[in-house]
Parts: structure tokens; sequence; C-alpha cells
């Protein structure tokens, strides 16, 4: 990815430290607001020197939805459906990449990467427009949609939050410096070292001959390789951002100490999950949940998930997966683990959680000749 490149790396790392000294400077003699609004310079100029076409299309489609953002107020008729036509306007970029994956022939007329997470944050400045009725300012919006950390990837920012972190950035000193300093490093290590290693390891697995313990080795690794993949990431954003004093929210809380399903997608990635549950079926359903509701919400979440990821059929059948397995805790009461449960018990849920999800890791990490390789290993003797 562009931000592995080492050229791109140095020059995210000095933006991140120069806006930092700025930023430190601005609040004791000048003004942290009238200084934010260069923020949005820097943004574009970073996203341009990756890609013209894509500093041309992100400031486009950050104007286009702030201008939908702010209409959503105005409506006051129809107003529900009018809001629902603003947040699928706003996605229109993301369906059309889509349905481009299935229809090669489309024309592609600008660089729409990132798009996937980018369009989560626009429809969630819509929400908060519709709910709390308020003006999104420009800047601070612009700021929010282009703030280069998490352009092209999660963890997904909601505009409440980085608005809030915008207007009171956290306090910037040698001992946040010191441990954000540790987290890029922990982050860049993870991509650049280790995910390179794991990543041949599981090749190897997936090319050999098809026998259950090599499949199920495969769908450990794959597990191991994913997490790197995705935390390795956010600790490099969430790093960048400390070094700015804006908070990016953290996307992993512990996930294999999870003993239930439910409780697993819970702590990872989770700024994707609660804004699929939150945005879409907590919003259609209330907050105060039957057990068929919650597996209901929970096979849909998943569901949706996987249409996120890829129209294929092979991100289909991983949604379909994930989202009867979250129904089934739903409808049998065990999404959550008594914390008087005693270790044993706790220790196989955790182990049949790993598993379960390792079985689903595969459909990420695999090309579909691989995956069905390995698939193919699971029943020959």
């Amino acid at each position: 990815m562009w931000f592995l490149e080492a050229d791109t790396a140095v020059r995210m790392l000095a933006a991140s430290l120069l806006w930092s000294a700025g930023s430190f400077f601005a609040r004791r003699y000048w003004s942290q607001a009238k200084f934010d609004r260069f923020l949005v310079l820097v943004d574009i100029a970073l996203i341009a020197y990756v890609s013209e076409w894509l500093a041309v299309f992100y400031t486009g489609y950050t104007l286009v939805t702030w201008l939908i953002a702010n209409a959503v107020r105005r409506f006051r008729r129809a107003k529900s459906f009018c809001f629902v036509l603003c947040c699928l306007v706003c996605a229109a970029p993301f369906f059309y990449l889509r349905v481009s994956e299935v229809f090669p022939e489309l024309p592609m007329l600008f660089a729409l990467t990132g798009i996937a997470y980018n369009m989560l944050k626009a429809v969630d400045a819509v929400y908060y427009v519709h709910y709390t009725d308020e003006c999104i300012p420009l800047v601070t919006y612009a700021n929010y949609m282009l703030f280069f950390p998490v352009i092209t990837a999660g963890p997904v920012l909601r505009y409440r939050d980085f608005a809030a972190s915008l207007n009171s950035p956290m306090p910037i000193t040698g001992e946040s410096l010191t441990r954000d300093f540790k987290r890029l490093i922990r982050g860049y290590f993870k991509k650049a070292v280790v995910l390179a290693l794991v990543t041949e390891l599981l090749n190897k697995l997936a090319a050999a001959s098809p026998r259950p313990w090599w499949s199920l080795a495969a769908c450990f690794v794959s597990y191991f390789l994913f997490w790197l993949d995705m935390s390795g990431y956010a600790d490099i954003a969430i790093a960048m951002g400390g070094f700015m004093g804006l908070k990016v929210p953290e996307n992993f809380k512990k996930p294999l100490k999870a003993a239930s399903f439910t409780q697993f997608w819970r702590n990872w990635h989770v700024s994707l999950t609660d804004w699929i549950r939150e945005h879409i079926f907590v919003v259609l359903n209330g907050k105060r949940l039957t057990k068929y509701q919650g597996a209901l919400i929970g096979f849909g979440t998943m569901l949706v998930m996987g249409f996120w990821h890829g129209f294929t059929p092979q991100f289909i059948v991983e949604g379909l997966f994930n989202g009867s397995i979250l129904a089934v805790e739903n409808l049998c009461g065990i999404t959550t683990v008594s914390r008087k449960a005693k270790k044993p018990y706790l220790y196989f849920r955790r182990a049949v959680t790993a598993l379960i999800f390792s079985l689903t890791a595969i459909f990420y990490t695999l090309t579909p000749e691989q995956l069905a390789n390995v698939l193919r290993g699971f029943v020959t003797l």
C-alpha cells in the first residue's frame, strides 16, 4: 500500500510532526481554530503526492457531500425520504466501484481508493445533521473527510468525535510523543516485516496437498495475517493522529479474549461493526431489542459487512456464515459469558471463538483458487 512506500511514509511523518509543532505555537500565540484551516491544505498536498486524480476526486467529493449533509436540515416535508436519499447519493461512488468489479467494462473516470471508508464518514455526517439539526462548518468537514492518516483505510471516524477532537486537541508532551513513536514503529513492523513472512507461510500452506491439518493451519495463519494487516495500519493511523493531537479511535480491543462471536465482533474492527449496527439496524429497530431482533440485526450486520467488502460469492458466503453464528448466539442466549464462569470453560469458549473466526479469515486472505484448495482439504483424508 502507498503508506508503506518510504518516501510517502517520511512525508506523512514530517507533516504530522510539523503540524504538531505548529499547533503547539498556535495555541500559545495565535488561534487554534484559525490554524486548523490550514490542515486541509496539508491533507490535499499529501493526497496529491500519492495521486493527483485521487486528490481531485476527494476534493470534489468533500464539497458535494458537505452540501448534501447540510441540505438535510432544510427538508421539512418528506424528511425521512430525503434523509435516506442523501445517504444513497453519498454512497453512489462506492456502489459504482462495487458494480464495476462485476462489470469491468464500465469506465473508471476517477481514482476511488478508500471510497468504502470515506463513504461511511460522509453518511455519518448526514446522520449527524439529520438528528441534531446543526450545520456543519466547511473547514471542519473538510478536515474530517480529508484527514490523511485514515484517507484510504480505517479506523472509521465519526464526525462528532473528530470535530470535538479538532476543537480541543490532546496536549502534546514528551510522554505522548514517545508513546506514539513506539506505536508507529510497532505498526510498520507488523505491516512491513512480520506480515511479509506470514504471507509467505500462508501461501505455502494454501498450496500444499489438501489435507485437514494443512487447511486448519492455513485458517489460523490467516487469522494472524488478517490481524497483522488491519491492526498494523490502525497503529500507524492512531500514532499519526496522536502526533497532531487528534484522536483516532481504537479499532481492536483484545479480540483473542472474546468468549463469544458476538463479543468478538465488538472487539474486532470495532469502528466498522459499530457503524453498521448503529447507522442501519439500531435506527430501524430501536435500542431495546428482543432476542429475535438481536438475531436479525446480528445476521444483517454481517451480511451488509460482507457486501461492503465486495459483491462477490466469496464475501456473500462469508457474510452469511458470520451472520448465522451471531443469530444462533442471540437466539440461544450465549452472547456473553459470566465473569463468574470457571477458567477452563472460559478458555474453551475463547478457543471456539478463535476457531470460528479462523474459518472466516480465509475468505479475506486467500485467492479463490487458494480458498478452494483449503476448503477441499477439510474433506480430504
